[in-house]
């Protein structure tokens, strides 16, 4: 804000580690074409809410949702070095959240996570609509990582991994081919080690 009143434009910040969540629900469009949309809404911000304050619980921050999709970061403004461990309890609660939800909700949300650890950048962008949004290497990897996901399930790249893999009990996949970045070796995550 500073920035904005003084120079009339923000500095992008990079950040060197950072641990990045993507989620988007699977059959979005069928969902959107056979709710109403006011149910529809009720039951995203309704979703997301929840979401946001699981973010809260592990030190995480909601970064933006764009339709369907929400974006999380940990690590970021707040400095935290378990921040792939905390994204990841994150994303484990969220879909334990949904596990739950599915239960007893009529419409049945099923959804694709992805985490990546790296850099990223973060700024206001926008002159019109001032908007934070992130981007950068490590957004993108992320995204990629929820793309080769399967519903309900949490994938993660070899960073990440590296990084949480003795606190939690993960399933090494085939290397998979990923858009601009080639063959990466990735991993479901199941659940907290006992």
């Amino acid at each position: 804000i500073q920035q904005l009143k003084i120079l009339g434009k923000t500095i992008p910040e990079r950040y060197t580690d950072v641990s990045v969540l993507f989620l988007d629900f699977v059959g979005f469009t069928v969902l959107t074409q056979q709710m109403e949309p006011e149910l529809l809404f009720s039951e995203l911000n309704e979703i997301f809410t929840t979401f946001d304050t699981i973010c809260e619980k592990f030190e995480c921050e909601r970064i933006k949702t764009i339709g369907d999709a929400y974006l999380a970061v940990s690590g970021m403004h707040t400095k935290n070095e378990q921040h792939a461990f905390s994204i990841t309890s994150a994303a484990l609660e969220m879909r334990e959240y949904l596990f739950k939800r599915n239960k007893t909700s009529e419409h049945k949300w099923l959804c694709r996570i992805g985490i990546h650890s790296g850099p990223l950048m973060g700024g206001v962008v926008g002159k019109l609509k001032y908007i934070y949004d992130v981007f950068g290497d490590g957004v993108n990897t992320a995204a990629r990582m929820e793309t080769s996901s399967e519903p309900m399930k949490i994938n993660i790249s070899q960073s990440t991994y590296s990084k949480i893999h003795l606190r939690f009990t993960v399933n090494k996949r085939a290397p998979i081919p990923i858009k601009g970045k080639g063959s990466m070796q990735t991993y479901f995550v199941h659940d907290h080690k006992k």
